[in-house]
């Protein structure tokens, strides 16, 4: 005999954990493409003319890595304070563990409404958690532009035409 099993079906709720599962992961594969950013700007080819193609190329192979590894890459490349290498492997943590065991972890949460609450909350901390981190990154990226003497508008000229291209993709 099984027990039985009280489902507490909301469908609206069950949607809300799934967009705010989608929200988490977005943010942190925005952290993982801004770290590999990161590595091509700052800690990148080194002062002197680098080649587009050659950029490419670079961006290519980072963008390629596993979070893991980009993460490893930035810690042995730079000075970064340990609180900020301590996130940086929570993050890499909290994002395998969204990838891989979060809903076999939480299983039984879904099946009830406080349950998939407390999803709703775990879920939209983590995407909080992931783009504080990425905004760092960026601002640190970003710093790193200027320092070279790329000017403000330049970079936001380059965010736009990305954007673009996202929203042409998209379509």
């Amino acid at each position: 005999m099984h027990p039985t099993v009280v489902n507490e079906f909301d469908e609206t709720q069950v949607k809300e954990v799934y967009t705010r599962f989608g929200l988490a992961m977005y943010q942190a594969q925005n952290l993982e493409r801004q770290i590999a950013i990161l590595l091509g700007t700052e800690y990148g080819p080194g002062k002197g003319t680098v080649a587009q193609a050659q950029y490419e190329r670079l961006f290519d192979s980072l963008f390629g890595r596993t979070m893991g590894q980009l993460i490893n890459e930035l810690l042995k490349a730079s000075i970064i304070k340990a609180t900020f290498e301590s996130d940086l492997r929570q993050a890499l943590k909290q994002r395998n563990w969204l990838a891989h065991n979060y809903f076999w972890d939480r299983a039984g949460h879904l099946l009830t409404i406080k349950g998939r609450e407390v999803m709703i909350e775990e879920l939209t901390h983590l995407a909080h958690k992931f783009g504080i981190l990425d905004q760092q990154l960026t601002l640190v990226s970003e710093r790193w532009l200027q320092k070279i003497g790329v000017k403000e508008d330049l970079v936001q000229d380059l965010y736009q035409k990305e954007f673009e291209k996202l929203l042409d993709a998209a379509r």
